[in-house]
């Protein structure tokens, strides 16, 4: 090749070659002598690139410990309330089944060694509307006796109006429209209730209960029971 001159143009494009060239050598001779190494440069980004890894294993590993924590201690929670709950049953049907206990070895046993028919418990309870209370009555008989028993109760409430004292028969007291029945038969144990409506210028302080049994040798029990406090 050469120019219009007639001069040959190859050696002005080996000098540029060479300018090029010695620029490069130059920059790389620069980077050599400032440390810079490409090799050592990709081996470093493979070393990140591997503890990035490792630590996203240990966080992953970290996450999956965590929720698996979080699992047992909800399990552990739940089976704690559960034992709980259960154990809360369990204490309440013992008690149940201790005080039905006392109230067998009360009928096969009497703590006042006394057989025969009697007056085992009374309870008055608050029921729905102002002044009406539940009358609860047990009877039972101890169990050496096989034989059945059957009469009537007779309940009559004593107590204050207006000042005076007075009393009232529980049949006079009953609640309109509910039946009054007080009457028992049974061969160890019956419970007997009613419930009654009281005047509101009425405080009762007593209940006097009397049997009367059917049996003509048998004798007519009286006891009286003091009207418990909370149900006022």
């Amino acid at each position: 090749m050469t120019r219009r001159t007639g001069r040959p143009i190859w050696p002005y494009a080996v000098v540029a070659l060479l300018g090029v060239g010695s620029l490069y050598l130059a920059f790389e001779l620069g980077q050599y002598q400032s440390g810079y190494s490409l090799l050592d440069q990709r081996r470093t980004r493979a070393t990140l690139e591997e503890q990035l890894t490792a630590e996203r294993s240990v966080s992953e590993e970290l996450r999956r410990q965590l929720a698996i924590a979080e699992t047992a201690g909800e399990i552990d929670r739940a089976t704690y309330s559960q034992v709980e709950s259960t154990l809360g049953e369990l204490q309440t049907k013992i008690q149940a089944q201790e005080e039905e206990l006392v109230f067998y070895r009360g009928i096969v046993s009497p703590q006042d060694g006394v057989a025969g028919l009697r007056i085992q418990s009374l309870e008055v309870l608050p029921s729905d509307g102002e002044g009406r209370y539940l009358l609860r009555l047990l009877l039972v008989q101890a169990i050496v006796h096989s034989r059945r028993v059957s009469g009537a109760v007779k309940l009559q409430l004593e107590g204050m109006q207006d000042g005076q004292t007075v009393s009232f028969d529980a049949a006079e007291l009953a609640v309109p429209g509910e039946p009054y029945d007080m009457a028992y038969e049974f061969r160890y144990f019956q419970g007997l209730e009613t419930e009654l409506a009281l005047p509101g210028s009425f405080e009762p302080l007593r209940v006097a209960v009397e049997i009367w049994p059917n049996e003509a040798r048998a004798e007519r029990i009286n006891q009286t029971f003091d009207w418990p406090a909370e149900a006022d």
